[in-house]
């Protein structure tokens, strides 16, 4: 069996843009030649996550209220790459940002890539590149943004799969850095 076609696009209007994403609705003929309009999501940036640990091992994970689900979840420290940042100085800074921590040293053994995810490919082209570190130690007070109300937590990594198995955490950038994790042998 072939695999599905590309649909053309003849046109691409914006109806909303702010800091965070634009959004944009594309005239496109499907593969069986009806036109069809399909409303994306453009980011404002590209996404990164972290996921550190400390030299017991254990993961920093942050509990914060998401108002697009209605509910406070289990997530990474992360955001958005500023223009000409690289992705692993913006992981790091919105770790500290964040959290406060920081690798004591920053090397290829203390700070990996894990790889990237799309946030929701049927809305658009959006990604988040996920790292993790080893060897975290406070060295700020947080700085987080005037929207971001956040509590730390240490976490086993036995918990975190657990509650990952559980369904507790359906945050998809902490799904995909525990699958990352597992893969690599960096959590077992």
């Amino acid at each position: 069996m072939n695999d599905p076609q590309p649909w053309l696009t003849l046109a691409t209007r914006a109806v909303f843009a702010n800091r965070w994403l634009a959004v944009a609705v594309d005239d496109v003929v499907l593969p069986d030649g009806r036109r069809y309009e399909y409303t994306r999501l453009e980011p404002g940036g590209v996404g990164v996550g972290v996921v550190g640990f400390n030299d017991a091992g254990d993961l920093l994970l942050e509990r914060e209220y998401r108002h697009g689900v209605g509910e406070v979840i289990w997530q990474v420290p992360g955001g958005i790459a500023n223009a000409g940042e690289s992705l692993q100085a913006a992981g790091l800074r919105e770790l500290r940002e964040e959290t406060g921590y920081a690798p004591a040293h920053v090397t290829p053994e203390t700070v990996r890539y894990l790889g990237a995810v799309w946030d929701n490919p049927a809305f658009g082209v959006a990604q988040s590149h996920l790292y993790a570190v080893w060897g975290l130690v406070q060295v700020a007070e947080p700085q987080r943004d005037g929207a971001e109300f956040v509590t730390l937590h240490w976490c086993s990594p036995d918990w975190l799969k657990e509650a990952v198995r559980r369904g507790e955490i359906k945050d998809r950038v902490l799904v995909a850095a525990v699958a990352f994790l597992m893969v690599n042998g960096w959590m077992a």
